[in-house]
């Protein structure tokens, strides 16, 4: 072997290809790194370190135990922040979706039926290819500006706390009011025994367009 040991580390947290590997091995899902960028999890001497200080901490702890082999220069990309330049960490999110496989398979029939045409035509190809192998579409954002997601989280005066990644425990509305009355039928409790807590979140910029002719037309 002319480069490497031909070992492949395996980060599902923190890596999108990584992701879908560990999806389709069932491999657990770790994350060593929090939203500040220090160092998290079971991660022993490191826990609490900045992301590139652990990086030159590690190597040190290698070299002490006999177990560094050494590095070399190797092309890769490395995914840059585009407003702050900062060496950007993937970090799985709580994220809201819109599921996308109905409208797909009528935009499909339409096409099929000949309904709907596509000139030219040999781009229906690629219509197909998108379509048909369409996904759940992420709308969410974790950015300063937008439009913010219309959902909130409910807690309830003399409960226990829910944990915020339990679906069961969010609603959505127009307004605040009503969210809040979504709230108190779901839970079956007055209004007044509940918190509302709108999600940081705002929405894909691609989706908020789709919406600006619902709010400037009826």
């Amino acid at each position: 072997m002319e480069f490497g040991t031909g070992a492949v580390k395996i980060t599902p947290s923190h890596d999108p290809k990584d992701y879908d590997v560990g999806l389709r091995h069932k491999l657990p899902f770790l994350t060593i790194i929090d939203d500040d960028g220090l160092i998290c999890g079971d991660s022993g001497e490191f826990v609490g370190m900045k992301r590139f200080d652990a990086h030159k901490a590690v190597q040190k702890r290698l070299e002490e135990l006999g177990l560094y082999k050494g590095k070399e220069d190797n092309p890769m990309v490395v995914p840059v922040c585009s407003r702050s330049k900062d060496i950007i960490e993937p970090i799985p999110k709580p994220q809201w979706y819109v599921a996308c496989d109905d409208m797909a398979a009528k935009a499909v029939e339409v096409v099929e039926s000949g309904k709907l045409k596509i000139i030219p035509d040999y781009h229906t190809v690629t219509w197909y290819k998108w379509l048909r192998n369409s996904k759940d579409w992420c709308i969410s954002r974790q950015l300063w500006w937008g439009h913010r997601i219309p959902a909130y989280f409910v807690q309830i005066q003399g409960q226990p706390k829910a944990e915020f990644r339990d679906n069961n425990y969010w609603v959505t509305g127009r307004s605040y009011e009503e969210a809040l009355s979504k709230a108190a039928i779901k839970f079956n409790v007055h209004p007044d025994v509940i918190s509302l807590s709108q999600d940081e979140d705002v929405l894909d910029t691609w989706f908020s367009s789709g919406i600006f002719p619902f709010s400037t037309m009826g």
